[in-house]
């Protein structure tokens, strides 16, 4: 199942950060966070954001995987996991649209 834990690594490689606990740090997020991340957890929704700003994606997408994670039946997990590919479909398309040269 989809996790946060990408997320962090990918703050932590555009930032050039050395540590999780600088990336969480510069997050504003307590430097326990990253464990409870690799365990599975999810995040506060002001985290989302913050995310969100640094990767410059919708913070949807991540909120979306944070409540799968902390959801308690089937149903709504993969309702929640649906929006959060649904989201990073449109966010990869959008780069891809971004990324070919323009014909002159």
């Amino acid at each position: 199942m989809k996790t946060i834990e990408p997320y962090i690594i990918e703050v932590k490689e555009k930032l050039g950060l050395e540590t999780y606990q600088e990336t969480m740090e510069y997050l504003g997020m307590a430097r326990q966070a990253w464990t409870a991340i690799q365990k599975g957890t999810g995040v506060q929704e002001k985290n989302a954001i913050r995310i969100g700003e640094v990767l410059d994606i919708s913070p949807v997408e991540i909120m979306a995987v944070s409540l799968a994670l902390k959801a308690k039946n089937n149903e709504i997990r993969d309702m929640w996991l649906k929006l959060a590919k649904e989201k990073e479909e449109e966010r990869k398309k959008k780069q891809k649209t971004e990324e070919k040269p323009q014909k002159i």
